[in-house]
């Protein structure tokens, strides 16, 4: 196998010369550049990549820690994060965790190893404390709302107006026996929390959910609850995990029959779209754009979108 030493030898320079040309280092004249340039392709010399990374200080690589794609904001998310790496030279390193603590420990000892420049939280199981003690190998930004630190980037979603303007719509409706369907039903999910604390600013703070449900996150997920739901007839009205779970929900009420109670989706998706559903919009393609933003970035910062609720007629 050829060499970096074998293409200074045959070219007559320095191996520190035939690294500068390969690394596009302007400090190399015309014709040593052609020289070793002509030397790379009749030689058939392929750089190693590690060595490359290694002189250079940089990988060209960012981690995406992930939980799962099983939801659509995800999906979307991750979409987002594509589109803004291609028109970049960094590529994208899908880290699965399924909020499993020890990959995602292991995520970000790869920053410390420096197998990559950045890492992205597109959720998380492990502690903030944890987190930011390898904030001084890399830049690591969060998809969630942070409180006064100055080691961790991130940007975020405000989804409680949204809430707030999809349960006050269901209120003018009369529909007081409501379903809330979630990925995650507990106090770890930022969506959780702002969707109940939209639902006790708007229906008061004694009131409660008629059901809540967790662990939804697709349309198959959608058709199996909605045979439970359809037992309960006081059911009038259901907050979706995402447009795609709605079509689920409405597909075993059309097949058992029964009428389906007025239904707000998420996502903003196609299928929602074509069934005229009611809507939140959580702009997770831009906040995807805006994270890997954030990645390259020097410097800290804490962005904000805001999601959006759109009725049936927009």
């Amino acid at each position: 196998m050829t060499s970096i030493s074998d293409i200074a030898k045959k070219a007559g320079v320095a191996k520190s010369t035939v690294s500068r040309v390969i690394n596009h280092h302007p400090h190399v004249s015309d014709e040593t550049r052609q020289k070793v340039m002509d030397l790379i392709n009749e030689l058939d010399y392929i750089p190693n990549q590690l060595a490359r990374d290694l002189s250079r200080g940089k990988t060209q690589k960012i981690g995406v820690v992930i939980p799962h794609t099983r939801h659509p904001y995800f999906t979307q998310l991750i979409n987002g994060l594509l589109d803004a790496a291609k028109a970049s030279d960094y590529q994208l390193v899908m880290m699965p965790s399924d909020y499993n603590q020890e990959l995602e420990l292991s995520y970000l000892k790869q920053l410390k190893m420096e197998a990559i420049d950045a890492l992205i939280f597109t959720s998380r199981a492990t502690s903030l404390d944890m987190i930011e003690t390898y904030a001084k190998y890399g830049r690591i930004v969060l998809c969630e709302e942070l409180q006064g630190s100055n080691l961790l980037s991130s940007a975020y979603l405000d989804r409680y107006s949204s809430f707030v303007d999809a349960f006050s719509t269901m209120k003018a409706r009369g529909l007081e026996h409501l379903v809330l369907l979630f990925s995650r039903d507990n106090e770890s999910s930022a969506t959780y929390q702002s969707a109940l604390l939209a639902y006790h600013h708007v229906f008061g703070q004694q009131s409660t959910p008629h059901l809540v449900f967790g662990n939804i996150h697709d349309f198959n997920d959608g058709l199996n609850v909605s045979h439970q739901l359809i037992k309960d007839a006081h059911i009038d009205g259901i907050l979706a995990t995402s447009d795609e779970v709605a079509a689920g929900i409405i597909k075993g009420y059309e097949e058992s029959g029964n009428k389906c109670p007025y239904i707000i989706g998420q996502e903003h998706l196609l299928v929602g779209q074509l069934l005229n559903l009611p809507t939140i919009d959580h702009k997770s393609y831009s906040l995807g754009k805006l994270v890997f933003k954030q990645a390259l970035s020097e410097s800290i910062s804490q962005e904000v979108l805001i999601s959006e609720f759109l009725s049936e007629d927009k």
